[in-house]
């Protein structure tokens, strides 16, 4: 980066009103990871442009040098940009949110911060971007997820919430207050409170939810139940996708809580009927293979005696193969209750 005056008188005036000496402010300004640069009040005519500056944009310090800040920004942002700098320029350092475009021709959107200092000959800019481009773009899919999903929620009892992690503020949409019975007010909207989640099982999501948190987990997935306004009780799904900053940093979830509530009890009610069952089993394959004990111990009993009749011994025989059968499907029964007790 090549040294010239201009650049001098600011790094000067900044060190002379807010700083001490010693300090290297022009190494300061090419060194930034921010894009910066000074441009003339008058003509905005680029007199400085840092390294980061070069790298963002695809100009090299020499094409810059030989521009004006309307080379970086399409042509129906150029008017705008006059108004502005006419009538705030001079009276604050926020300029908010812009569309520049790069020398590819990729246009993409910044914040500006900038200051005017006086003390160059009809006074310069100096100018701070930050591309928030990619944020813009992740906030607007976001809302576009948020918009389907609320459409798709129309035929489904599943309720979507959006949960910002820093705040620790959760936002409901349509179909909670209709499936608990909460009104705005009445609404919980600290996440980590989690004071609806029935009591035995609050502990247990709590947990669940820091891990993922801990791990930098993507997804989360959870049942417990849940308390309505009336005071009733709900067994719900809950299922969240994690947001993650450029730092890779967790800081918005969003998630769909279904009302699983009659489909859990009635598996509930069929493993119940299928316990009973099990019991039942149990108790007539022993109380049914007693009195069975006895008659094939009479059968037998009537064969070692002399039986001259042959109808009679058939049917005795016919008796005895009856018996045996139903000897054994009572031990198979005994011994499939065995197996599924264990």
């Amino acid at each position: 980066m090549s040294a010239f005056n201009p650049l001098s008188k600011i790094f000067g005036l900044f060190k002379r009103i807010r700083f001490g000496n010693g300090f290297n402010y022009q190494q300061l300004f090419i060194g930034s990871p921010l894009p910066m640069y000074v441009m003339t009040k008058d003509t905005l005519r680029f007199l400085a442009v840092n390294d980061a500056m070069v790298k963002l944009y695809g100009y090299t310090e020499a094409e810059f040098l030989t521009m004006t800040a309307f080379d970086i920004r399409p042509e129906e942002e150029r008017e705008r940009v006059k108004e502005f700098l006419d009538e705030f320029g001079e009276h604050t350092n926020e300029s908010g949110r812009w569309l520049h475009q790069k020398k590819n021709g990729d246009k993409f959107f910044v914040q500006i911060t900038f200051h005017y200092v006086p003390s160059i000959k009809k006074g310069a800019y100096l100018v701070m971007i930050t591309d928030i481009d990619k944020s813009l773009n992740d906030e607007k899919r976001i809302n576009d997820l948020l918009h389907l999903y609320e459409t798709v929620n129309k035929t489904t009892n599943d309720v979507i919430w959006d949960y910002q992690i820093t705040t620790d503020k959760l936002t409901w949409m349509q179909g909670y207050f209709e499936t608990f019975g909460y009104t705005k007010e009445s609404s919980p909207n600290s996440f980590w409170a989690m004071q609806k989640i029935h009591e035995d099982d609050r502990d247990r999501v709590q947990e669940e939810f820091k891990q993922v948190l801990e791990s930098r987990g993507k997804d989360w997935l959870s049942e417990y139940r849940y308390i309505c306004a009336d005071g009733a009780v709900k067994f719900v799904r809950d299922r969240g996708y994690m947001i993650f900053d450029q730092q890779a940093e967790p800081v918005r979830m969003i998630g769909a809580l279904q009302d699983i509530d009659k489909q859990k009890r009635f598996e509930q009610q069929l493993l119940s009927q299928n316990e009973r069952l099990k019991e039942i089993a149990w108790i007539h394959s022993h109380q049914v293979r007693r009195p069975l004990s006895n008659i094939l111990g009479l059968i037998e009993l009537i064969r070692a005696a002399a039986v001259e009749d042959s109808e009679l011994a058939e049917l005795i025989g016919l008796l005895a193969v009856s018996s045996k059968e139903l000897d054994d499907a009572v031990i198979l029964i005994n011994r499939e209750a065995m197996e599924e007790k264990k």
